[in-house]
């Protein structure tokens, strides 16, 4: 069954909700994760992370960002920034909604603008330094000089209205890249007709190429009904050009693109390159490639690729690009030998995993395999289908659904009809899903790996598969799976728990989680104890003592992450190094925490839910603060500068046991203890006071020297916010391209 926008709109909300529900979040925030996923699943992005950041929307001076994929710089060098409609209209019965391409261009020039602050600095020095977004805008200043393109998705549950008139903004967007100083700026529109094909297909975001002069090419006599074979030849020239206009998405069907680090050239094939240039195509294997549909010419040469994939020869296609970008090599002597193989689209998704593990025989990686077609993969799903939890008082048996091929479990239940689609959802809970990529984080955890689990998804998949053993099918049984459901429960409650602790800092919470099932689980072996995974089965939940501990290894894991100290200033990267990890297990054990209570299940968020009817008068956390709204956080301080001096004295003590203060709000109460106001930073003093109010600190004991407590609900001038030549640098950033900044 296929839905039309209206029907996939209606699907997409329920599962928003459900989300917010399971993971006690605002449907916004769902909202963003529900459709990073599709982004993911899509091979659109690699992986992503939550990190808010609204300035002035609606004005020249915007900024917008509400997460990132920084796994992307590793594969193609490029950032990927990724901005939510703040004008969430998702909603049960609501009409479906349009948006135009003029205010699609305006969150793709805050997103922009964003960038270049990041790139120049001037974000980072207003910007509190403990949120992600701060971290994501040091990355990018820190890699500035190697930065090649900056890739910008727009997400929206409205219709985009401009799909169809060419002189409106296109989906896809590239800047021209002219010279080599300049970045390349990529701009997408992912709108609810994009998210909804996106969801229902089976193979990956369509791509074509136009040959305009042809490629010769040489096809094998027809053998199979289901495929057509090239033999063809491409110049080095031509192929760094591809791989420079789309990147990693040339190979998104060869896992191994994933296992590549940035700018590490194989040095036999750089030296080719260099030094002998017109013997590469006798040295080299050259690459082996699918794609869905080719247009050829009279002469039978190749007019047009359509979804090109390189299967085999990944390594070798971005090692020419990063050596035309590093050397200034001249490409144009350059031949690589190409395989094509012409796979038609019924069976495209059977055959080319096929085509990858077997032209990469020679490699362990590849035999290993992550297609959905493998032994192991297929053992699992077949487990899950005869494995029902244990009958629970109120509720039915049902199964943990494991999915091992993209969008398996919305294609099974939308091929029924609506009394067969209930019965299946009540049988198959959606959140009582395991997809085939997460498996491995929560097994990798376990077993005492988090800094693997960090590297993101594909990653880990990529270690777990090629740790397991010849046979790995072999051992696998229905205690195995019921154990893989247990770890994934285990992860999903301490993660959702971390963020209602005193401790938290608001960011990182995966990373969190992911170092405390590991520091949790270590402790348990050097106890000589088990996990009682059996108890877990059957309770479908873990008991308060375990979540103590879990928390409390959170802790832990909170500190060695945000240590001040750490030699990686990025979390995010620091989590992935082993040092992270072998610091974590100094602490003392985790296990003689005290039993904390499982947070008791919530209805469904309508009162977080905005829709077109809504009276409430709070703020969205999607929602632009405009001119006239009030503010959204009722902790804000506006006058810092009419505080008295015991006021900021008790918060500081306060915030110094907490260990919350950051050196950009430590120097600004200094100075306003001292009596100096001429340095402070309003935004790092205003992040300070609501963690600690989140903690227990009385905002009542901040009095003004009029003896008020000072909070109100107007609106801070820019001035209070941002220096003015912070405002005049933001105007004078131009539309259309982005220069590196050294």
């Amino acid at each position: 069954m296929m839905f039309t926008v209206d029907e996939y709109r209606h699907e997409l909300w329920r599962e928003v909700t459900e989300r917010a529900q399971d993971h006690d979040i605002y449907d916004q925030e769902a909202f963003f994760e529900t459709a990073c996923e599709i982004l993911r699943d899509s091979e659109a992005i690699a992986a992503y992370h939550p990190a808010y950041t609204r300035y002035r929307m609606g004005t020249p001076q915007a900024l917008a960002i509400d997460g990132y994929d920084q796994d992307a710089f590793e594969m193609d060098e490029s950032i990927v920034v990724i901005a939510c409609d703040d004008k969430f209209t998702l909603a049960e019965n609501d009409a479906l909604p349009t948006i135009q391409s003029n205010e699609c261009k305006r969150y793709f020039n805050a997103m922009r603008r964003f960038v270049v602050a990041a790139l120049n600095s001037t974000y980072q020095a207003h910007a509190e330094e403990s949120s992600e977004t701060f971290e994501f805008a040091q990355f990018i200043h820190e890699h500035r000089s190697t930065i090649s393109r900056v890739r910008l998705y727009f997400i929206t549950d409205r219709e985009y209205t401009g799909r169809d008139d060419s002189s409106q903004i296109q989906i896809d967007r590239y800047a021209k890249d002219n010279g080599d100083n300049e970045i390349s700026l990529e701009t997408h529109i992912w709108d609810i007709r994009r998210l909804m094909e996106s969801s229902n297909a089976g193979l990956i975001e369509h791509m074509s190429i136009a040959l305009e002069n042809g490629l010769p090419a040489v096809k094998a006599s027809k053998g199979n009904e289901n495929m057509d074979t090239y033999l063809l030849f491409v110049s080095g020239t031509m192929l760094s050009k591809w791989y420079r206009k789309y990147g990693s998405k040339l190979m998104e069907a060869n896992v191994r693109s994933f296992l590549s680090m940035r700018g590490k050239v194989n040095k036999g094939i750089r030296q080719t390159l260099n030094e002998k240039p017109d013997r590469f195509v006798a040295y080299n294997n050259g690459l082996t490639a699918t794609a869905s549909y080719v247009e050829t010419n009279e002469k039978g040469w190749i007019t047009r690729l359509d979804d090109l994939q390189i299967v085999n020869g990944g390594q070798t296609t971005a090692s020419i690009f990063y050596t035309e970008q590093k050397d200034k090599t001249d490409l144009s002597q350059v031949i690589i030998p190409v395989k094509l193989v012409v796979v038609h689209e019924d069976v495209a998704r059977e055959l080319v995993p096929y085509i990858s593990r077997f032209t990469n025989r020679q490699n362990k990686v590849a035999e290993a395999d992550f297609s959905s077609n493998s032994e192991y993969q297929v053992e699992l799903e077949r487990l899950s289908r005869a494995t029902l939890t244990p009958p629970l008082p109120g509720t039915i048996q049902t199964h943990w659904y494991y999915e091992r091929a993209r969008g398996q479990y919305e294609s099974e239940r939308n091929r029924l009809d609506s009394a067969a689609r209930r019965a299946f959802e009540k049988a198959n809970p959606s959140r009582q899903r395991i997809k085939m990529v997460e498996a491995p984080k929560y097994l990798m955890c376990w077993d005492n790996q988090p800094q693997v689990a960090s590297l993101g998804l594909q990653k880990c998949f990529a270690k777990f598969v090629n740790s397991q053993g010849d046979n790995a099918s072999a051992k696998l049984d229905a205690d195995f799976y019921k154990r893989l459901v247990c770890k994934k429960i285990i992860f999903d409650t301490v993660y959702k728990h971390i963020k209602h602790t005193d401790w938290f800092l608001g960011a990182y919470q995966s990373n969190i989680a992911e170092y405390a099932v590991a520091k949790y689980s270590q402790d348990l072996k050097r106890k000589g104890t088990e996990c009682n995974f059996s108890a877990i089965w059957h309770r479908q939940s873990i008991d308060p003592k375990m979540l103590g501990c879990l928390l409390k290894a959170g802790q832990q894991a909170s500190q060695v992450l945000n240590d001040p100290r750490r030699p990686v200033q990025n979390v995010s990267e620091w989590a992935k190094k082993d040092q992270c990890w072998t610091g974590l297990k100094r602490y003392p054990s985790c296990l003689d925490a005290d039993p904390v209570e499982l947070a008791v299940e919530k209805p469904k968020h309508a009162s977080r839910r905005r829709t077109s009817t809504s009276s409430s008068t709070s703020t969205p956390r999607h929602e632009a603060i405009s001119e006239k709204q009030p503010a959204a956080d009722e902790n804000l301080i506006h006058d810092w500068r009419n505080l008295t001096t015991e006021s900021y004295r008790r918060l500081y003590d306060f915030a110094l046991g907490k260990a919350f203060l950051s050196p950009k709000s430590e120097a600004s109460l200094t100075a306003l203890i001292n009596g100096r106001d001429d340095s402070i930073n309003v935004n790092s003093l205003n992040h300070l006071v609501s963690l600690c109010v989140k903690t227990g600190f009385p905002l009542s004991s901040l009095s003004s020297r009029s003896g008020e407590v000072p909070t109100d609900e107007s609106v801070p001038s820019s001035a209070d916010v941002h220096e003015p030549s912070y405002r005049e640098f933001l105007l004078s950033i131009p539309d259309k391209k982005l220069g590196h900044h050294n």
